[in-house]
């Protein structure tokens, strides 16, 4: 499924590649929010504060298996670029393996330690909201499994460049979801237990999907029992490539795990009003984050022929358009806050806080745009530990300010989200910094004399 960015108009090039991946955030999105609006209003308020909170907690676990699983596409792309079949399977085989075993350790742990890890590392203290969690949690922990082997599944068909693989798997679990959520919780009444159970079937589901899909599409995935073998070498090789990705991924997470004990210091309405306001920002944030992929694979194509204009002219074209998108849905979830929030079975001081957070939030969007935007540039360009610094400095700067702001100065549970735009100011101008500078023009792999013509 070859994609040729490096003719024909930029930002059509760009459009039409991001369409796929936001339909794809989308599903994933539903997927996450059904839960939310299901257990909010079937079940209680405290149901939803559990389920927002082991949200949280689920991405620490899941940073290993997307930063590993990362790791491995790269090294199935780069065999699949240079026609070595032989060294690709052994690759593939390897990550399998790795993921596999993985995920079975951290299903395992995240059973075992469902309940210690929502009292102590998320600060869970209401004892109604804790056991919901926890309970929450250890059946979700028993589907980390099939979120590594689906992961890996995922990343090795990217890699050899089937982008519409992952769109169809999470339109099988997302249906699954949806339909197992109310049937679980409205029929049977099982309340988070049923919201939790019929995340794993899907999960289950979507990786069954993913591996029949691989094995009846590419051939040479079809391995037989003398080549699904395990080479220490090709497994350091994917931790190499992988680690960086998933400690970036893992600080990400741990830095969201300070910010919702924060928010759990203020009790279940603001936990609850935070996790409505969350499920609301992440579709604000589709387009803006399916516009940040689709420039970075424009600006590698293009880094690579040496085409520096188009990757100007390109990065110009989608800022206009992620921003004027951008402005549209903010100013969209401003005006229907409140039947956004109510969505999610929320009332009283809790819909008050949701809609504070909602119409605080959609004001600063088009400064994420314009940082995301950059970012792309910059990732896509190779200069991956630079945006990677852009990132965790917005989120070091949104820790620190709330927890100052509530510990220094007083303030109250809106200081979660009053430092939001702060971490994103800071990381659009060191993102501008660097893309102004033009030093990420010398982070290509393909180095080019051409290249002076951007700085001329």
């Amino acid at each position: 499924m070859r994609n040729d960015m490096t003719v024909g108009s930029e930002w059509k090039h760009i459009v039409m590649f991001s369409l796929p991946i936001m339909a794809g955030n989308l599903l994933q999105q539903l997927y996450n929010t059904v839960d939310g609006i299901v257990v909010g209003n079937y079940v209680s308020e405290s149901a939803l504060a559990a389920v927002g909170n082991c949200a949280i907690l689920a991405t620490v676990f899941l940073a290993v298996a997307m930063g590993l699983s990362g790791g491995a596409g790269i090294m199935i792309a780069q065999y699949f670029g240079a026609k070595d079949e032989g060294n690709m399977r052994s690759a593939c085989s390897t990550a399998l393996i790795l993921l596999l075993v993985l995920g079975v350790v951290f299903t395992v742990l995240g059973i075992a330690f469902a309940r210690p890890l929502c009292e102590r590392l998320m600060d869970i203290s209401d004892p109604e909201v804790l056991d919901m969690s926890a309970t929450y949690f250890a059946i979700y922990a028993s589907g980390l499994i099939f979120q590594f082997c689906y992961n890996i599944v995922a990343f090795v068909l990217r890699g050899v460049g089937d982008s519409k693989a992952t769109l169809y798997f999470l339109m099988v679990s997302a249906a699954l979801n949806v339909v197992l959520d109310l049937y679980f919780v409205i029929s049977l009444g099982w309340g988070v237990s049923g919201v939790a159970i019929a995340t794993v079937i899907s999960q289950a589901a979507c990786t069954i999907v993913s591996i029949i899909y691989m094995f009846k599409k590419y051939p040479i995935f079809r391995f037989k029992r003398n080549e699904f073998v395990f080479e220490a070498e090709k497994c350091k090789l994917c931790l190499r490539l992988g680690i960086p990705a998933t400690l970036q991924q893992c600080i990400i997470s741990f830095g969201s795990v300070f910010i919702q004990r924060l928010i759990n210091s203020f009790g279940q309405v603001t936990m609850s009003a935070y996790t409505v306001g969350m499920r609301v920002e992440s579709y604000v944030f589709i387009p803006i984050f399916s516009f940040n992929i689709g420039l970075g694979t424009f600006t590698g194509q293009n880094m690579g022929a040496g085409k520096i204009d188009r990757i100007k002219r390109a990065w110009k074209s989608v800022s206009v358009f992620a921003v004027g998108v951008c402005i549209c849905i903010s100013a969209t979830t401003y005006i229907f806050a409140v039947p956004l929030s109510k969505l999610f079975g929320v009332s009283g001081q809790t819909l008050i806080q949701s809609v504070e957070y909602i119409h605080y939030l959609s004001k600063f969007f088009v400064i994420f745009a314009l940082y995301m935007v950059a970012g792309g540039v910059l990732h896509g360009a190779g200069d991956v530990i630079y945006s990677s610094c852009c990132t965790l400095s917005s989120l070091l700067v949104r820790v620190v300010c709330s927890y100052l702001l509530v510990y220094g100065f007083g303030f109250g549970y809106n200081a979660a989200w009053l430092c939001i735009p702060v971490g994103w100011l800071c990381a659009m101008v060191l993102a501008y910094i660097r893309y102004f500078g033009g030093q990420w023009m010398k982070k290509g792999l393909v180095k080019r004399d051409d290249l002076a013509a951007w700085e001329a």
